[in-house]
């Protein structure tokens, strides 16, 4: 039972490691963590309505009831990046202008639920809702089919996109997807790690940041005050972390369904538990094995050149 505990408590950490890797890995001192402190259809669209500074244009577009924030960068083949838990389209600014000049038209958004996007009809059927988002809005951009790369529970949207809409999509890149429906017990599982969570937000109505303080806490394995400094940029998507990212992860692939499309697995040389665990159950539906890159979880942050050398190595339009 202790096995399956930390590799469930990993592949929590595999939605949250990258806003980590920005705001810092927090207090790991011993001492004891305070209790946390409560705190205080169907029309499509596309609005431009500013430009970034740099290169990347800014846009609300209107898909499925909500509003999503895009930044679009370059020129050439359509190329749709999903962020992962934790993150935003500006978070991967660095890895989309690498894209971008790399010959790619690179679209980034923030996720329903996340950051500057509308929380409408949210949380809603999971990755399934994420994904039915990405395929519309690829359609309502007039980028259809393009590349897909997905970035941890991003990958896991990626590959749903391939399963539900396969036209939307030339190739799928699913980057360290912690894609736990492919592991048996992996929903069992979940539910104990988030058993304190639910407690608190029971005792607590609304205190989201109180509630990432403690699965941050199970997931680092020493405590993680509500107020630690060091876990700002994550508190930032507190409440999409706790109420959408762990039903992303849990969406099962049917053998089939991921026959479509050309999809490339890429994993780090040292995955955590649950990723390694689920790149060994979607290799087996996929009848290949993955890529290993040099690093770990959120190496993707580390060297925004990393996914263009995936891409440009498996030959994406």
């Amino acid at each position: 039972m202790l096995g399956k505990r930390r590799a469930s408590a990993a592949a929590l950490a595999g939605l949250c490691l990258a806003a980590l890797s920005v705001a810092g890995c927090g207090s790991a001192d011993g001492t004891d963590a305070a209790s946390p402190t409560p705190t205080d259809p169907e029309e499509t669209t596309v609005t431009t309505t500013a430009t970034n500074a740099s290169t990347a244009d800014v846009t609300d577009v209107a898909v499925r009831g909500t509003t999503l924030h895009v930044e679009q960068r370059g020129d050439g083949p359509p190329l749709l990046l999903i962020h992962g838990g934790g993150e935003d389209a500006a978070m991967l600014s660095a890895q989309a202008d690498d894209l971008a000049a790399a010959g790619y038209r690179v679209i980034t958004y923030d996720r329903r639920g996340t950051g500057a996007s509308g929380r409408d009809n949210w949380p809603g059927n999971g990755t399934d809702q994420h994904a039915d988002d990405a395929a519309a809005l690829l359609t309502a951009l007039d980028e259809a089919p393009a590349v897909i790369v997905g970035v941890s529970s991003g990958g896991a949207v990626a590959l749903a996109v391939a399963a539900r809409d396969p036209d939307a999509v030339s190739r799928i890149v699913a980057c360290e997807p912690p894609a736990l429906g492919v592991v048996p017990g992996a929903e069992q599982m979940n539910a104990e790690i988030m058993a304190p969570v639910d407690a608190h937000l029971a005792a607590h109505p609304g205190d989201y940041v109180g509630a990432q303080a403690l699965l941050l806490t199970a997931i680092l394995g020493f405590p993680v005050a509500a107020d630690d400094p060091a876990f700002a940029a994550a508190r930032v998507n507190a409440e999409p972390m706790i109420r959408d990212e762990p039903a992303v992860t849990l969406r099962a692939s049917a053998p089939g369904e991921l026959d479509g499309v050309p999809i490339t697995l890429a994993i780090g040389s040292a995955p955590n538990d649950a990723v390694g665990a689920a790149a060994a159950g979607l290799a087996e539906l996929l009848g290949h094995d993955p890529v290993t890159v040099e690093g770990d979880h959120e190496v993707y942050l580390a060297d925004p050149t990393v996914l263009t050398g995936i891409v440009v190595a498996v030959g994406a339009p």
